[in-house]
Parts: C-alpha cells; sequence; structure tokens
C-alpha cells in the first residue's frame, strides 16, 4: 500500500520519511483526484472516501498513534532515516571523501558516515537532529529505547 496526503498533514508525512516509510504529499482537491493504489491521509473530511484515512487528531504524535492503531501493518515498515525528508527518495551510501566541500568542514571533520538522495542531492549525516528523533520516537513506543 502506497500512502500520500496533503497539505493539512505536512508534519506528520515528514514524521513518515523520518520512520522510513515512504509518503508523497499530493495536492488533491476531490476524492476523484487520488490515485487507486494510494492511502490519502488527510484533516479534511470533505475529501472523506473509501481511498482515504481522515486524520482527526491535532498533535503529531496523536496522529502517528491514530495513523499505527489503523493501519498496524506500517510498523513492520519502519526504518529509520532511509528516506529524503525534503523528497521521499530513498538514501544511498556515500564515502567521506564524495562529500568533501559539500558539507561543513567541522562535520567532515567529525563524522564518517553519509547518506546522499539521489533525487535532490541533499546530504545526510547523524548529527544531533536524529537523536532527538530517536528519543521523540522511543517515547511514542514506534522504536525500541537504546541504551540507558
Amino acid at each position: 500500500m502506497k500512502l500520500a496526503g496533503d497539505r493539512t498533514l505536512g508534519r506528520l508525512i515528514k514524521w513518515l520519511r523520518i520512520l522510513g516509510i515512504p509518503c508523497e504529499m499530493l495536492p488533491v482537491r476531490h476524492p476523484d483526484e487520488i490515485p487507486g493504489d494510494v492511502l490519502f491521509l488527510t484533516r479534511n473530511r470533505r475529501l472523506a472516501s473509501p481511498k482515504t484515512l481522515v486524520i482527526l487528531p491535532d498533535r503529531l504524535e496523536e496522529q502517528l498513534s491514530f495513523l499505527f492503531v489503523r493501519q498496524p501493518q506500517l510498523k513492520r515498515e519502519i526504518s529509520p532515516f532511509s528516506l529524503c525528508l525534503r523528497c521521499n527518495a530513498s538514501l544511498e551510501e556515500i564515502s567521506r571523501e564524495e562529500v568533501f566541500g559539500l558539507v561543513p568542514d567541522f562535520i567532515y571533520q567529525t563524522h564518517n558516515k553519509f547518506r546522499k538522495c539521489p533525487r535532490c542531492g541533499r546530504i545526510y549525516w547523524r548529527g544531533s537532529h536524529p537523536k532527538r528523533m530517536l528519543r521523540k520516537l522511543e517515547t511514542l513506543s514506534l522504536m525500541p529505547k537504546v541504551g540507558g
């Protein structure tokens, strides 16, 4: 099952990508515009249809819980930090040498592992953002706790 959503759930779509669950953002104004092979996520009740999951909660944590209760099979797809947050493409490992001059000097000197989006070229590394994101995912019981 493919996921897509609209701008009403931009933050949820970003967090699904953080979790490694592909989710496109589509500009849909009518249920007939939703592709047949997609479960469409929205807060817009006017788009309700058999192909739509209307996300009722306001807060991100509650939206994620709501989605995973209604689509529990999504938990099996969790693969954190494997997708580009900007364009939803699968990230590819690249060598440290390949990022020379493309990342800040401090990052180049202090990190060894990098990933790159083949679509938009954005470069990712494990800094403080992923650590904070993992802690948030642990509190939502979407990731096992690592370390004490």
